[in-house]
Parts: C-alpha cells; sequence; structure tokens
C-alpha cells in the first residue's frame, strides 16, 4: 500500500499572518485542503495522514474536514515542536507495516502533480527511497562567515529538495529512530536516510511544485490555481 503523509503542523510566521498558512484561503480554498485533494484524487494512493498542530485542530475539523469528500482513510494526528518530530508522529500510525510505502509531502505544497507522484511510486518500489527534486538552475556560493564566499558548488550536480519524499516504511521508521537517539535532526526527511548509509535515489520535481512560505508565493499560488481552474478537464 501506498500511504500519503502530508505534514501541516506549521505555524507560518514567515507568512506574517495570525492564520497559519496551511489554512489561508487561496481563490476560497485552503491550501491544506488543495494538497490533500491531490493524493485523494490520485489511484496511486491508497491512504492519507495528515499531521497538525493540536492547536489548530478545531481549524482542521471546520475548514478542512468538514469541506472536502475523501472515500480513502484519512487519519489525523498532532505534530511536534519540529518537522521531524510530526513526521514522526505520523509514522508511529504506520511504523508496522514495514513493507508498504508512505509518501511524506509538506502540506503546503498545494501542487504536486499526478507526473510527480508517479515518478515517486514508481521509484520507491525499485529503489527503497527517493527523493523528488529538481536540477539547480542557479549557481550556489558556500559562505560560513562575514558574507565572503568560501566556495562555489558546482551547479551541474546540484539539486534542490522537493516532496514527496518516498521511502519503504522500514527504512524511514530505522533512519527517524536512529536520528531520534542520536539528537540529530535534518532538514528533509532524506539527509535521515542517507546519514544510516542507504542511498536515497533522485526522482524529478517541477517548479510549479513549490513549498508557499512567503506572502509572494502565495500570490504566485493564486495565479497558478487560477490558470488550472481555468484548463479543461
Amino acid at each position: 500500500m501506498f500511504i500519503a503523509l502530508i505534514v501541516a503542523a506549521g505555524t507560518g510566521e514567515r507568512m506574517n499572518s495570525i492564520i497559519p498558512k496551511q489554512f489561508l484561503p487561496v481563490l476560497g480554498k485552503p491550501v491544506l485542503a488543495y494538497t490533500i485533494d491531490a493524493f485523494e484524487k490520485s489511484p496511486l494512493i491508497d491512504e492519507i495522514i495528515v499531521v497538525i498542530n493540536e492547536n489548530h485542530e478545531k481549524q482542521f475539523q471546520e475548514q478542512i474536514l468538514n469541506h472536502i469528500q475523501t472515500k480513502k482513510v484519512l487519519h489525523y494526528v498532532f505534530g511536534g515542536g519540529t518537522r521531524q518530530d510530526s513526521v514522526y508522529a505520523g509514522l508511529e500510525l504506520i511504523f508496522n507495516r514495514p513493507d508498504d510505502y508512505v509518501l511524506i509531502h509538506d502540506g503546503v505544497r498545494p501542487l504536486v502533480s499526478e507526473e510527480i507522484l508517479m515518478r515517486s511510486v514508481e521509484g520507491v518500489m525499485k529503489y527503497g527511497a527517493v527523493c523528488c527534486a529538481i536540477p539547480s538552475v542557479d549557481t550556489l556560493k558556500i559562505s560560513k562567515n562575514n558574507n565572503y564566499i568560501d566556495s562555489t558548488l558546482d551547479r551541474s550536480v546540484v539539486w534542490r529538495a522537493q516532496t514527496p519524499q518516498s521511502f519503504k516504511i522500514s527504512i524511514i521508521w530505522e533512519a527517524i529512530q536512529k536520528a531520534k537517539v542520536d539528537g540529530f535532526y535534518a532538514t528533509d526527511d532524506s539527509a535521515m536516510v542517507e546519514r544510516i548509509g542507504i542511498p536515497v535515489y533522485l526522482v524529478l520535481g517541477s517548479e510549479e511544485n513549490y513549498k508557499i512560505t512567503t506572502p509572494q508565493d502565495f500570490i504566485r499560488a493564486e495565479d497558478n490555481l487560477r490558470w488550472l481552474k481555468s484548463c479543461p478537464a
């Protein structure tokens, strides 16, 4: 089985809004609802878990659960103080299903496409651990202090990680357990798997599969979703 684990426990401080960004409406519909819909509509996904902030339960029930139609099993659990803690909370529901697969996705990436889900599912079945990413089109500099450049990365080998990041459940559970014991906190899920020596395969993402982080991203999402709504079915 393929399980979507949608992480939506953030507070959205960078949006400068009292409303968490996953609940902000885009064309009259919360961002998180678009994200859940993408997995609900996909024939590749069997089950959905949403990780939310405990303080947002009422908002989630009223703004999301009461306004989406799902035929799939949908659970929600409360997250922790960091994204990694929230992923752990979601995995606790399914760690006893080691041979199933989980696609871990940011709740504020509402424009994930069916093509990306297909590449992720096919990749994780073959490799056991895959990360959705796009090749960098920018030249990246390393600066460790005082804004002086220490080095320049070879752009031809640099990829920008996105989500979903997909794993056989036994692999990501081992990795996150090890990280917890060691007090290691990663900025994404693949880093924990890399750390235990398991290679993570890259599957192609999309420039449209961006994470809504700033007010400018929100405006961009409105434009993208407006365009999608205008396209023939």
